[in-house]
């Protein structure tokens, strides 16, 4: 299954960020000339603020280890897909949150997201990842390279992790999350594979659905209006970045 972005609705994660606040909110996401848009600095500023705090599956702790650790493998020297990063002297901090499965997840999406197949993944839940917990993995993943990417590319100083949220996991599990077509549960909802990827984790495609509406489009507006501007571009110049930038990242969705 190739992991996507996908759409649904469900507020109760940012609504929980809200409720317990965060000490930077509000605060730019980015100090810059650059004339970056207001509503996508807070966005990423809420993105962050959203990894910091309790997940359906994992702990705020949990969830900036995450963080954390795509920023190390963003940052390593390269290492072959079938490389384990803790095997690597000095690559995997020996006081990290996270089970030794998890981190490297967390390097193979990152670094190798075409190389996964089935028995690697099956490996992985072999090694005591629940299905549901490794899909919020593949969510804060592609949030975190999404984000720091858009800094590196401009320039600008990643987004400073703020500190850990309290609070449990919900391990909320839809009723009619199963695994159909897919390696992982997903919901009888409908759409593309690309909409259903996250669904067996209701929090997770809230939160990718939030960051893209302000970087691309609505998901509602998607398939509905392609031909309205869109900030400074028009809609079919959009398209034919998002495609020449699939292209280059081998993304073949």
């Amino acid at each position: 299954m190739g992991f996507g972005w996908c759409f649904a609705h469900s507020e109760s994660a940012h609504s929980a960020v809200t409720a317990l606040g965060w000490k930077n909110q509000g605060m730019p996401a980015y100090v810059t000339e650059l004339p970056i848009r207001k509503e996508l600095d807070a966005a990423h500023a809420a993105a962050m603020a959203e990894w910091s705090a309790p997940g359906t599956w994992w702990t705020g702790a949990q969830r900036l280890a995450i963080v954390d650790e795509v920023r190390r493998a963003r940052d390593a020297e390269p290492l072959a897909p079938w490389q384990v990063p803790s095997s690597v002297e000095r690559v995997v901090s020996d006081e990290y949150e996270l089970p030794s499965p998890v981190v490297e997840v967390v390097w193979r999406l990152t670094n190798h997201p075409g190389t996964l197949t089935a028995d690697w993944y099956e490996s992985i839940l072999a090694r005591g990842i629940d299905a549901l917990a490794y899909v919020e993995v593949v969510s804060i993943v592609a949030q975190v390279n999404c984000v720091d990417r858009f800094a590196d590319a401009l320039g600008l100083e990643r987004m400073a992790m703020p500190e850990a949220q309290d609070g449990e996991p919900s391990g909320e599990v839809p009723a009619d999350a199963e695994v159909r077509l897919h390696w992982v549960p997903t919901r009888d909802i409908k759409g593309p594979n690309v909409w259903l990827a996250l669904s067996g984790v209701p929090d997770e495609l809230a939160a990718r659905s939030r960051l893209s509406a302000t970087q691309y489009v609505d998901g509602s507006a998607v398939f509905a209006d392609v031909v309205s501007d869109r900030f400074s571009l028009q809609r079919v110049q959009m398209e034919l970045v998002a495609a020449r930038t699939s292209k280059l990242n081998e993304c073949f969705y």
